[in-house]
């Protein structure tokens, strides 16, 4: 009889306590529905996106530059040009009317900027570029930087900037 109610008791809390499986119940998709009454305008100029200007490159637009000095070969000139920097891609040279295009670039891997005027006429004319500081905009001077003729690597002329 012991024995009988050992069993008894053993399958009493084996029934009540022990723990029971969910049923499964399939995945159903329902879609929400769609109450949306506010009535939403585009307000941003560029479409929603990122403009390109957000990178902490720097930047010449409105600055203006004096060529003070500039060595070609054995002969050293003082030109006393004056650049101002029209936009992202435009400048003119000494209050010129023609606007003529320059590119302001970092250099991978450098803590440098490469810096392309192209048709400069106080270096005759042709595209030139050269490898500026990264503070030179902040320190208002370009001294001494090499510039090399785009098409004529060979020719090269090297020049000194002052900000104004």
């Amino acid at each position: 009889m012991k024995t009988f109610i050992h069993i008894l008791i053993v399958s009493l809390m084996i029934g009540l306590y022990s723990c029971t499986k969910d049923k499964y119940e399939p995945w159903v998709n329902v879609p929400e529905e769609q109450n949306n009454n506010t009535p939403w305008q585009d307000s941003y100029t560029n479409g929603g996106t990122i403009p390109d200007n957000t990178s902490n490159e720097p930047t010449l637009v409105g600055t203006r530059w004096v060529l003070v000095k500039m060595v070609a070969g054995f002969s050293t000139t003082y030109p006393n040009d004056t650049l101002e920097f029209i936009n992202n891609q435009r400048y003119g040279i000494s209050g010129s009317n023609i606007a003529r295009n320059y590119r302001l670039s970092i250099i991978p891997s450098s803590t440098n900027y490469e810096l392309s005027l192209y048709y400069f006429t106080p270096f005759g004319g042709s595209h030139y570029s050269g490898n500026v500081g990264y503070y030179f905009i902040q320190d208002g001077a370009i001294e001494n930087v090499e510039f090399h003729n785009i098409q004529n690597t060979t020719s090269k002329i090297r020049a000194w900037f002052k900000k104004i």
